[in-house]
């Protein structure tokens, strides 16, 4: 059985909230405060989004995911932002938590697609007006449009791995990590 401050180490605890954003790739260092205080991590991660070049197939944008999990060394763990979709496809984002006792997770980045798979978040294109682009996680990973004018991501944001409309470029992708001391 799970106890609420499994899912809330700060409650109660006076512990402090803190995080870090990665908008390009790098390297997060787990404190030894973060460690003593149990490790609990969420990881925000998002996959870069994928570019429209076709008005019958938008592109879907990045996968996007909040994973926790618990470290349990100062280790490095490595962090790789993907890049947003200059042809088709955009880059896949990766957390190597496995370095630190924890696990390594990666959100796959958009594409060109008929119809989205394997994605854990609603970043779909806007087919020709059949159907509503996917907004995504808080509009992280947002589907584009595949002729402008239509629903969906016509210009996408830097580090939001939004779809890019037609013949637009992807948003690059994010990662944030949040811990308690």
């Amino acid at each position: 059985m799970s106890t609420f401050s499994q899912f809330f180490p700060a409650a109660g605890g006076g512990l402090t909230p803190k995080f870090q954003d990665f908008t390009s790739s790098g390297t997060f260092t787990p404190s030894q405060a973060l460690i003593d205080a149990g490790g609990y991590i969420e990881v925000f991660i998002v996959g870069g989004g994928g570019r429209t070049t076709s008005s019958s197939t938008p592109a879907s944008g990045g996968e996007a995911q909040l994973i926790p999990m618990y470290l349990t060394s100062t280790s490095n763990v490595t962090v790789t932002v993907g890049a947003g979709a200059t042809s088709t496809t955009g880059g896949t984002s990766q957390f190597l938590g496995g370095a630190a006792g924890g696990s390594n997770i990666s959100s796959s980045g958009g594409k060109q697609e008929a119809a989205q798979t394997l994605k854990a978040s609603p970043s779909w294109g806007n087919r020709n007006g059949d159907t509503a682009a996917g907004n995504g996680f808080f509009g992280y990973g947002a589907g584009g449009t595949g002729i402008s004018g239509e629903g969906g991501i016509g210009s996408a944001k830097a580090n939001s791995g939004q779809a890019g409309g037609y013949y637009a470029n992807g948003g690059s992708g994010f990662v944030r990590v949040t811990w308690y001391e």
